[in-house]
Formats: C-alpha cells, sequence, structure tokens
C-alpha cells in the first residue's frame, strides 16, 4: 500500500532508530572532543573539531531541513523550477556537481524578479559576516517563490521578520576553541565554508526523500569521469525529475542523517589519520613563505577556485589567482611555471595526478597533493611529496538512492577543503 508524508513515519522504525542512534553518537563524539584540554591541540586538530561539531548542529536542525524540503517538494512537483542563488562559491558548489541535482538552475542577480515562478524554490546562501549586495536578497524576500535561505544568525538579514515563504536554516559558525590562527575574520570565514556546503547537500538529501514520499525521484547526475561517452549526463542535464521511475517513500530526516553520516566518518578519518601529515604540509608551507620561496596552488571542483580572492582567503601563495588543471595541462604549466624550491600544492578531485608530481619533482619543486586517489608507488616513496587522503569515495556523491543507478550529495568539497583549510591554519598559526 503506498502512502506519503510524515503520517507514513511508522513504517520505518529501524530507519527511525538509525537516526536516533546516529544523533546520540554525535552527542557523545562531541562531549569527547570538548573533554580535551584546548592548550594541547594545534590549529589544525581545532579546526576539524570545529568542523565535526557542525555536523552535529546541522543534526540538530533536521526537523527544520526536513520540513523545509517537504514545502520545496510541493512546489516543484506542482511545475515550479529550483533555483541557485546567493555566495557564488556555493551556487557552483550546487550546480552541475556530481551527486547533485540535474535541474538546478542558477538564478541571475539582474533579473531575479522577472524569473521566479510562483511554485519556484530558491535555495539561498549568505555567510553573513561580510558585506553583500542587497538587491537580490530583497527582491527575494518581497517575492512568492518559497526561498531557503542558509546563514548564520549574526547576518542583519535573518534577525528581522521574515515572511511566511522564507524559510531561514540557521548555519553556525564552527569557530573551534582558541585561536586558530590569522585573523578573526578568516578564521570565521575559513569555517563557514565547509558547514554551508554541508548544510545545503543535507537539504538536497532531504528533499530527495521528500519527493519520494509523492514517488517522484529528482534527476540526479553521475560524475563525468565515470560516464564514458557521457550518455547519462546528456540524457539528465537539465532534467529535474525522472519521468518514469515510481520509488517507494523514505522517512523524513533519513536521507539527511545518511549523508551527515557519512560526512562526519570523512572527517573523523582525517582527523584521526591525516593530522601529522597536514602539520606537516603547513611547516613546509610556512618554511617556504618565512624563506621567500613561491608557493604556488592548483585548486579544482565547483567550489574551492570561487573562493581564491576572496576574504579570510590564505595570502602566502605567490598565485592568488589559482590555476584549476589537470592532466597534460596540468603539466605543462608546471613546466612553464615552476622552478627548483617551489613548492606545489594540489586540492585534486578524482585522479593522483602522479604525471604532474613527477614533472614537478624533475625541476626541483615539491608537492603536496590533496585527492581521492592515492599515490602511485614511487611518489609515495618521493620524499619531496606529500599526500593528504581526504577520505571521500571516487564517486564523490555518497547517499544510497535505493532503486535508483547512481548516489546523491557529494563530500569532496566539505572534505577537501576542510584539509586545505587545516594546512593554512597551521601555516597562520607558525613562526
Amino acid at each position: 500500500m503506498r502512502c506519503a508524508g510524515v503520517n507514513c513515519l511508522h513504517r520505518w522504525p529501524v530507519a527511525e532508530f538509525a537516526v536516533a542512534a546516529f544523533t546520540a553518537g554525535l552527542l557523545l563524539a562531541g562531549f569527547a572532543v570538548a573533554a580535551e584540554p584546548a592548550g594541547t591541540a594545534g590549529p589544525a586538530q581545532r579546526y576539524l573539531d570545529g568542523q565535526i561539531h557542525a555536523v552535529g548542529d546541522i543534526q540538530i536542525q533536521l526537523d527544520g531541513l526536513a520540513a523545509a524540503a517537504d514545502a520545496a517538494a510541493g512546489q516543484l512537483l506542482a511545475g515550479g523550477n529550483l533555483w541557485l542563488a546567493g555566495e557564488p562559491s556555493m551556487v557552483a558548489e550546487l550546480a552541475g556537481r556530481a551527486g547533485g541535482l540535474c535541474g538546478a538552475k542558477v538564478l541571475s542577480d539582474e533579473t531575479a524578479a522577472a524569473m521566479l515562478g510562483r511554485n519556484d524554490v530558491v535555495l539561498w546562501s549568505d555567510y553573513g559576516v561580510t558585506p553583500r549586495p542587497a538587491g537580490i536578497r530583497s527582491q527575494l524576500l518581497q517575492g512568492s517563490a518559497l526561498v531557503v535561505a542558509f546563514s548564520p544568525k549574526e547576518n542583519a538579514a535573518v534577525k528581522r521578520s521574515l515572511p511566511e515563504h522564507v524559510r531561514w536554516i540557521e548555519v553556525k559558525i564552527p569557530v573551534p576553541s582558541g585561536p586558530a590562527g590569522g585573523a578573526n575574520s578568516r578564521r570565521l570565514i575559513r569555517s563557514i565554508i565547509p558547514t554551508m556546503a554541508a548544510a545545503q547537500w543535507t537539504f538536497v538529501a532531504e528533499l530527495l526523500g521528500a519527493v519520494r514520499r509523492h514517488h517522484r525521484q529528482l534527476a540526479v547526475y553521475l560524475s563525468i569521469h565515470l560516464d564514458p561517452g557521457m550518455k547519462r549526463f546528456k540524457r539528465t542535464n537539465g532534467l529535474l525529475l525522472e519521468p518514469d521511475l515510481r520509488p517507494e517513500p523514505v522517512a523524513r530526516k533519513v536521507y539527511g542523517g545518511q549523508f551527515l553520516t557519512a560526512v562526519r566518518g570523512g572527517l573523523e578519518a582525517v582527523r584521526h589519520e591525516e593530522l601529522p601529515k597536514i602539520r606537516q604540509a603547513g611547516t613546509w608551507l610556512a618554511k617556504a613563505h618565512a624563506a621567500h620561496e613561491r608557493i604556488f596552488r592548483n585548486l579544482q571542483g565547483h567550489l574551492p577556485p570561487c573562493e581564491a580572492g576572496q576574504p579570510g582567503d590564505a595570502d602566502f601563495f605567490s598565485n592568488l589567482k589559482p590555476i584549476s588543471l589537470s592532466g597534460a595541462d596540468g603539466q605543462q604549466w608546471v613546466r612553464e611555471h615552476l622552478g627548483s624550491g617551489d613548492t606545489y600544492l594540489l586540492l585534486g578531485y578524482q585522479d593522483n595526478e602522479d604525471a604532474v608530481a613527477a614533472a614537478a619533482h624533475a625541476l626541483g619543486a615539491r608537492t603536496i597533493f590533496i585527492t581521492s586517489q592515492n599515490p602511485g608507488p614511487e611518489q609515495a616513496r618521493d620524499p619531496r611529496h606529500l599526500y593528504v587522503n581526504p577520505h571521500w569515495p571516487r564517486s564523490d556523491a555518497c547517499l544510497t538512492l535505493e532503486g535508483y543507478d547512481v548516489k546523491a550529495c557529494p563530500l569532496s568539497a566539505i572534505l577537501g577543503l576542510s584539509c586545505y583549510y587545516a594546512i593554512c591554519g597551521e601555516v597562520d598559526s607558525l613562526p
């Protein structure tokens, strides 16, 4: 027998128990982290602790996320469009990402009011710690489209009384206890970016579940690196709903809870297994900076390149505007720009880029790589190469959707940027 909505929750007692157990685990782990003496943890560990605590904060918001997802599902199934607006980096993160929604559209600041319909849904993001133009925000507040706003309470725009069509999701700034290195504004910006991404992908997870309670399936992207000939991409690009699938419903908070479990698991793995290498990377970069040696960065993926040059960005890189190249193009850039004594940091994606590392080492440079694939034996043995494992799967997406051919909700930006900013915090803190 089919059923939909929250009235069917009693049909999934095991799933509900799993979510409750996950919540209890977050609380216990949070107490364990908080019990560590503040003076014994370095900036990288404090940063990662803050991100782990942030997962618990999002978990506490799951009821609100699920309610907003139910409202959004009703709008979309009534013919509405799904729009992305706000922080450019967050728009880039949710648009076209492996595991993301194929039907999500980017909302233009200039034409926001004219483009929105009564049944449309807008995902709005605002870090709330830097001034931003108020034009599109005012249009969204005064319009009729459903707006799901993600912002910390420090944002003045959300302190006012919001209209009924705006659902505000508080994203707490996970400032670690004690100084994290650098100016306070740096600490705030760097802290909130992975958290904001995690909160919005948790909403997407709940939205997938909400639509399934109406026996419909939102179309989800497969990573183009896992899609020979991009056949699936061509089929689903721009598609909001799969036309023929009629999946069984899933309870509220199940998909969101499962995604947060994966986020927390990745962060815990980084904290427990990668801290020595993160600290070593910070030491390499700090010494190079102190010696006035050149440090270059290659930032790949949707979100990371957009954050370069923004308030809070690390200022010790020789290329403040990072490159975003891989494969043969990355090797060519290295040969044209690197020299002996340089350091090259790659925040990569699904390939280990061993050939790029080899090209850099041949010129006498050192390399720090953060990618989802381990280096080959030659690079792993090379003392000039330092590999930090961000602990996300090659598929990037991690959420299994029963009866569907791909997973949803990616981890790469959340875990990769946590590694990257933890390294930057180490550099800031060293003399």
